[in-house]
Formats: C-alpha cells, sequence, structure tokens
C-alpha cells in the first residue's frame, strides 16, 4: 500500500495527455538568432553561449559516502521525470479546475484518475521507499510545496492527514522539505541535477525554493559543514 501513495499523488498532480514520462527529454535544437558569422579569411560561425555553472568535485569523507552518492544518483535520474511532470502541469491544472464547476472538476480528476491507473501505475507501484522518499523531495523542489501541502489544498486536511500517517509506516515522509543549504543529501541530489543538465541527460529545470547552486556551492565547497541529516 505504501507504494501506492505516490499513485493516488499524481492522480491530483498530472494533466491528462498521452504518452509515457520516462525517457521523455526535448531534443537540444540550436537557436539561430543566437548564431552569427565572423568574417575572416575563412567563415566561421561563432556561438553567442549562455554562461554554465562550472561544477567542482565533490569532496567525499570515505569510500563509503563515494557508494551512496552513486547510489542516489541512480536513484535521482530515475524519479526525476515525475517530480519534473508535477512541476510543469500544477499551474496547468490550477488554472483548468479555476474555471470549472463543483461538478465538472470532479469529473476532470476521474478521467485523471482513470489514466494515470492506466498509464503510470506499474511504474509508480515499483518505486521503492527510497524512491518515494527522494520523489516527495524532489516535488517540492520542482512545486513549492510539499505533497502534503498539495494534498491538503486540493483534497482536505483530513485526507493529507491520514496518507502522510500511511507513508511514516513505510519511512516516507509526505512533509518531507527539500533543504540543500543544510542537508548533504539533498545538496547531492542538486548537484546530480546540475550535472545531468549540463550532460543533457535531464531536461534543465529551475527550482521552485529560490536558490542558487552557486550559493550552496559556496557552502558546501568549504570545510566540513554539520550535516543536520537525522
Amino acid at each position: 500500500m505504501g507504494k501506492n501513495i505516490f499513485l493516488i499523488l499524481f492522480t491530483f498532480v498530472l494533466i491528462l495527455r498521452t504518452g509515457s514520462v520516462l525517457g521523455q527529454f526535448n531534443p537540444v535544437k540550436i537557436d539561430s538568432s543566437k548564431v552569427f558569422w565572423y568574417k575572416t579569411s575563412d567563415s566561421i560561425p561563432v556561438f553567442n553561449l549562455a554562461p554554465i555553472t562550472i561544477l567542482p568535485r565533490i569532496k567525499f569523507n570515505s569510500y563509503r559516502d563515494i557508494k551512496r552518492y552513486r547510489w542516489i544518483r541512480y536513484k535521482v535520474l530515475k524519479v526525476f521525470p515525475f517530480a519534473k511532470l508535477s512541476g510543469d502541469n500544477i499551474t496547468k491544472l490550477d488554472q483548468r479546475l479555476a474555471k470549472m464547476t463543483p461538478r465538472q472538476r470532479k469529473r476532470y480528476m476521474r478521467i485523471v484518475k482513470r489514466w494515470i491507473q492506466k498509464e503510470f501505475e506499474p511504474k509508480l507501484k515499483n518505486l521503492t521507499q527510497t524512491e518515494g522518499r527522494i520523489l516527495s523531495k524532489l516535488f517540492h523542489r520542482q512545486t513549492g510545496q510539499t505533497v502534503y501541502q498539495f494534498l491538503k489544498k486540493y483534497k482536505n486536511g483530513w485526507t493529507a492527514f491520514w496518507y502522510q500517517n500511511l507513508a511514516k509506516l513505510y519511512n516516507i515522509d509526505l512533509k518531507a522539505q527539500f533543504d540543500p543549504f543544510n542537508n548533504k543529501e539533498d545538496y547531492w541530489i542538486e548537484y546530480i541535477l546540475q550535472k545531468a543538465f549540463q550532460d543533457e541527460i535531464l531536461e534543465a529545470q529551475p527550482n521552485k525554493l529560490g536558490y542558487k547552486f552557486i550559493d550552496l556551492q559556496n557552502k558546501w565547497s568549504k570545510k566540513e559543514v554539520p550535516d543536520q541529516q537525522k
């Protein structure tokens, strides 16, 4: 049952559309407006590229940390497409529901639920507890609200409370916040995302929490900071 919590969550998050999420990334295209020709003896194309952040290597304290980082990286790359889809579609969901009557809202959510069960149930059921925990944090990064806050907003406080207690039985906290400033694992997750964005493994996505990655780098590149992760 614990693995089905996120199936219920995405019933309310995803906008009805066709196609699978996993492995669906936009191809890189060259914007011709950002290319100009510099005239010399030869015609050389010059690209006006946007600045990028140079990612220094993470300093690990032990081989155990290295193994954990690699394990987390695998999990992040697996579940991030679900979190991305949440961030992409919550605004659209708000806009559509705002234009509907209560009766239309109920009918619309039933349609979405049936589609989710058909398209995503096999994938979401296969999430491990760790993947569910990471997805909760990435949901917060992408939407600016926790899973608990989302359920309370779109359903009611009792529903959010009930699922929070159920999730705790499976070591998942629906109130979990993404805090890369104070939590070392969250910083690793953000680093993994930034690296994947640069390598075009994932489509770059800004966070909704207002922090800048350069500020995280400045903090964590210094001597070991006390880790508040429990």
